[in-house]
C-alpha cells in the first residue's frame, strides 16, 4: 500500500472538510453566541475531487466563544519541590489514576520565562521543568523514583512526537529530556524509540534519525500493524505501536481547523495508516474511539505536552508559551491546552470560539470515561520556576 506524504494527506483532509466548513462560515454572521443545532450535523464526505475549496487545515475559522465557556482555573500554585523532604511514590496504578477513578484529574503546568534563549530551548532548564512536573504529579516525590515506578528497566518505550509542521513540531529538547530521564531510571537507550509517521518529517523537525541499534532510536514507520475498527473507518496502527510495551505521548498544542485543537489525543492520528478517513464530523467520535483502543489506552503511561512554543494560528509560526504540561489524563491535558490556545487568540484580538466548538470530541472522550474535560473535574497545578 502506498504511504502518502503528510502534505498530500493534509490536502486530502482539507478537501473532505471544505464543504462543511464553507457552509457554517457563511452562517457565522447570523450567530450571536452558540451556533445553531445544525452545526453539529455530520458533514458529507463526498466530493473529494469536486468543486470544493481546499482550505488550510491549520486555519481556525472565526467564531465567538460560547457564553457557557469557562476555562480551567489553577487550583494551586506550587513552589519548587524540596529534595530534603522525602515523599513516598505510590504504586503505578495509584500514580496513574485519574477521573473517573479519582475525584479529579491532575494536570501540572511548569513555566520558566527563560527557557527559550534567543529562540532556542535551554536543555538544562527543560530538564529542570520536566523534573518539577513529574514530581508534582506524585505530590513532590523524587523525580527519578517516579520514572522508576512508571517504567520497568527492560521495557520498550515509544515516544510519540508530532512533526506534522516543521516550524511547530514537538520540540526535540523536550523529547530528548524525557529520553535522558528514562535512561537515568535504568532503561536502555536502545529500547527507546522516538517515533512519528515518516523519517523526513522527524528529520525536518530536528530529530536525529537513528536505526543503528545503539543509542536512542529514532525513525518513522516500517510497516502496518494491528487493525482497529472505528465507527467511521477501519484503519491499522503502525507496527511500532505493537512493538512497544509503553507509550509516552509528547504532543505540541496546536489549533486545528477541523477538530478545534490538536494535542495529546489527536497526536495518535500519526499512529495509524489512514488518518484521512477519520476527519469526518470534526474528528468526532474518531479521536476518542482511537484513544479508547487498548493499544493506546493500556500502553500509555504519561502525557507531556511540549508547550515551549504553541501554534494558536499558523502551525509554521508557533508562539512562545515557555511551558510543559504533564498529566496521566489526556482529556484533561487537552482541555488545559485548549484554554492556552484560547488565551493566545484573545490576546491577538481574534475570535476563539471554534477552539471550543470544534473540540467537541473532548466531551465525547469524557463520556467514554477516558478522562475529564469539565473544569470542576480537573485539578490544575502550576509551578513557575523563573
Amino acid at each position: 500500500m502506498r504511504r502518502f506524504d503528510r502534505r498530500e494527506f493534509l490536502l486530502c483532509v482539507a478537501a473532505l472538510a471544505g464543504g462543511w466548513m464553507a457552509s457554517w462560515r457563511g452562517a457565522t454572521a447570523a450567530r450571536a453566541t452558540d451556533p445553531p443545532a445544525r452545526w453539529d450535523a455530520a458533514p458529507s464526505d463526498t466530493g473529494i475531487a469536486g468543486s470544493y475549496s481546499v482550505p488550510d487545515p491549520a486555519a481556525v475559522p472565526s467564531l465567538p466563544l460560547p457564553a457557557s465557556y469557562r476555562p480551567v482555573t489553577v487550583s494551586r500554585r506550587l513552589p519548587p519541590r524540596d529534595p530534603a523532604t522525602p515523599v513516598p511514590v505510590p504504586s503505578r496504578v495509584e500514580l496513574m489514576a485519574h477521573w473517573p477513578i479519582t475525584e479529579k484529574s491532575r494536570v501540572v503546568v511548569v513555566r520558566h520565562s527563560g527557557v527559550l534563549a534567543d529562540g532556542q530551548p535551554n536543555p538544562d532548564l527543560v530538564l529542570k521543568m520536566l523534573d518539577e512536573g513529574i514530581s508534582a504529579l506524585a505530590d513532590g516525590a523524587d523525580p527519578l523514583e517516579v520514572w522508576r515506578v512508571l517504567f520497568d528497566p527492560e521495557e520498550h518505550v515509544l515516544l510519540k512526537v508530532n512533526c506534522i509542521a516543521a516550524g511547530g513540531p514537538t520540540q526535540p529538547a523536550v523529547t530528548y529530556a524525557i529520553a535522558r530521564r528514562l535512561q537515568d531510571a535504568g532503561l536502555a537507550a536502545e529500547n527507546l524509540l522516538i517515533f512519528d509517521r515518516t523519517d523526513h518529517e522527524l528529520a525536518d523537525a530536528g530529530y536525529a534519525l537513528n536505526e543503528s541499534g545503539t543509542g536512542v532510536q529514532c525513525h518513522g514507520t516500517r510497516g502496518e500493524g494491528s487493525e482497529v475498527m472505528l465507527t467511521q473507518a477501519t484503519v491499522r496502527f503502525w507496527q511500532e505501536l505493537d512493538w512497544c510495551d509503553a507509550i509516552i505521548n509528547i504532543p505540541t498544542p496546536k489549533s486545528h481547523g477541523i477538530a478545534g485543537v490538536s494535542v495529546a489525543m489527536k497526536n495518535h492520528y500519526g499512529s495509524v495508516n489512514e488518518p484521512a478517513q477519520l476527519h469526518g464530523n470534526g474528528c468526532d467520535p474518531a479521536i476518542p474511539e482511537l484513544n479508547a483502543h487498548p493499544i493506546v489506552r493500556d500502553k500509555t503511561r504519561l502525557h507531556v505536552a511540549a508547550a515551549l512554543r504553541v501554534s494558536p494560528f499558523d502551525w509554521n509560526s508557533p508562539r512562545p508559551e515557555n511551558a510543559l504540561l504533564l498529566s496521566f489524563d489526556p482529556v484533561a491535558l487537552d482541555t488545559v491546552a485548549r484554554d492556552i490556545l484560547v488565551r493566545h487568540h484573545q490576546a491577538a484580538g481574534a475570535d476563539a470560539g471554534f477552539l471550543v466548538y470544534g473540540a467537541r470530541h473532548l466531551v465525547t472522550a469524557q463520556n467514554l470515561q477516558l478522562g475529564a474535560t469539565e473544569p470542576h473535574l480537573i485539578d490544575l497545578q502550576e509551578i513557575v520556576l523563573g
